[in-house]
């Protein structure tokens, strides 16, 4: 196992060095000169979905929802279809990054709220995966929980400031057939006997007592709805979705790389499914329950394709969300300037010794060694994980998805929108129930006002400027 890990990990740093070499200036670092293929940019956002949360979340919360775990990603499959129409006008109003497309859209002023509120969200997300590699790397080597740590940062951030978007894509398409294929193989021996020296239950058995797909009383068609709300909408105006799109050499290739990726979803939600199910026949199990599977059906030889399969799934969402991250904090001190300079961090290309691609790559290294300072203390944070989700769809979906049906706004109105959407989704996330007949729901409830609240500002700020023109 520790000369497969060995190998794949050199590997990758292999397609970090030769990608460092084509890399020539802000544009190739940062969107891959806007030249990729439907393939790499698809392979890119089903490696970045595929995440730790995903794959790792969505099997261990079998014992819970069962069949109901398929809408993960049958919800993220949603997500990215309803994003082909606004797929054109966003690449043509993009640039490098999501808060690039709200300037375009409303202005300065919204920018500055995006640029501040999404890098700290995703550095909390860049931690998290850093601690579910951490706890794969554990339970498939006999590293410690630190060192496995910052063997996992140094990996992922050390081939993202060496790359930039180059090296993820070529990374993620490498690591999008691992983990399909780690998955498909896993669920085949699950549902096709296991490995022969294990009792492996039957079908009938597997199904037997799990909750049920599409609902049932873990997950009911209110769940689907918030679900949609707060984790599927991420898929149509996130930022690490936009950031892929941004690298298509076109609008067509685009649109078509979504519809790939949307497609692939598909099935690999019901896998994903299967395989929640499967695990609650385990009974209690220690770790993630993926892990479990895996040491259960498969032969021994097989257990390195899927131990690669799942560091795939979290450094694949490790570093694009890096990236994305650190794009928005490069170019956050640029608007601050007010003038557009490809430097970094405020730096202009006058100071001595340091080009903008230097300074990007600074950037890079720093927000990575913060995710893991936070991993190192915060040892379980996928709540947090989801809590950042959350409160990123409450804020920012409603004006994205404002913008790109054409639809205007004041700055003013769009800032007071993405704050109060955001303190109502976070609200609703926080708040304990609350006596009553409602007060089961009351989080549901404020979640749901967060995008309601969102429209009514929004439609304000509408109203008020039009009575200007």
């Amino acid at each position: 196992m520790n000369i497969a890990l060995i190998v794949y990990l050199i590997f990758l740093i292999f397609i970090a060095a030769r990608s460092a070499r084509h890399v020539k200036d802000i544009p190739d670092f940062f969107v891959a000169r806007k030249g990729a293929s439907a393939k790499a940019v698809a392979g890119s956002l089903v490696a970045t979905i595929l995440g730790g949360s995903a794959v790792i979340g969505a099997i261990d919360s079998g014992a819970r929802l069962g069949g109901a775990a398929t809408w993960f990603m049958l919800v993220g499959a949603l997500g990215l279809l309803a994003l082909i129409p606004f797929a054109g006008r966003a690449y043509q109003h993009g640039k490098y990054a999501l808060p690039d497309l709200v300037e375009s859209l409303y202005g300065k002023g919204p920018r500055l709220v995006a640029s501040l509120v999404i890098p700290v969200a995703w550095t909390g997300i860049v931690a998290a995966q850093i601690i579910a590699a951490a706890k794969l790397l554990m339970t498939f080597t006999a590293l410690s929980y630190t060192a496995a740590a910052i063997v996992a940062a140094a990996v992922f951030t050390g081939y993202t400031l060496a790359g930039g978007q180059l090296s993820i894509l070529r990374t993620d398409f490498l690591q999008a057939c691992l983990i399909v294929l780690g998955l498909v193989v896993l669920a085949g021996f699950a549902l096709f006997g296991g490995n022969p020296a294990n009792a492996a239950p039957s079908l009938s058995e597997i199904l037997q007592g799990a909750p049920a797909f599409p609902f049932n009383t873990n997950f009911s068609s209110l769940d689907l709805f918030l679900l949609i709300l707060t984790y599927g909408t991420t898929y149509t105006a996130g930022p690490d979705i936009f950031s892929r799109m941004f690298c298509a050499k076109d609008t067509a290739t685009a649109k078509k790389a979504v519809f790939t990726a949307a497609a692939i979803l598909v099935p690999v939600a019901f896998v994903i499914g299967f395989l929640a199910v499967y695990g609650v026949s385990l009974g209690d199990v220690q770790g993630a329950r993926i892990t479990a599977i895996a040491k259960a059906v498969l032969p021994q030889p097989l257990i390195p394709l899927i131990a690669l399969a799942l560091l795939s799934v979290v450094l694949s969402s490790a570093d694009t969300t890096l990236l994305s991250s650190s794009v928005i904090i490069c170019r956050l001190f640029d608007v601050s300037n007010e003038k557009e300079i490809p430097a970094c961090a405020g730096m202009t290309m006058k100071d001595a010794g340091m080009t903008p691609l230097t300074k990007a790559r600074i950037v890079i290294l720093l927000n990575g060694i913060v995710a893991l300072l936070l991993a190192l203390v915060f040892t379980d944070i996928i709540g947090t994980l989801l809590l950042a989700l959350a409160v990123y769809a409450g804020a920012f979906t409603v004006p994205i998805l404002w913008g790109l049906l054409g639809l205007k706004a004041k700055p003013k109105f769009v800032a007071v929108a993405i704050v109060a959407g955001g303190v109502l989704a976070l609200a609703g996330k926080l708040c304990p129930a609350l006596p009553g007949p409602l007060g089961g729901h009351t989080g549901d409830i404020l979640m749901i006002a967060a995008f309601v609240v969102n429209g009514i500002v929004l439609a304000a700020g509408r109203e008020h400027l039009s009575k200007q023109v």
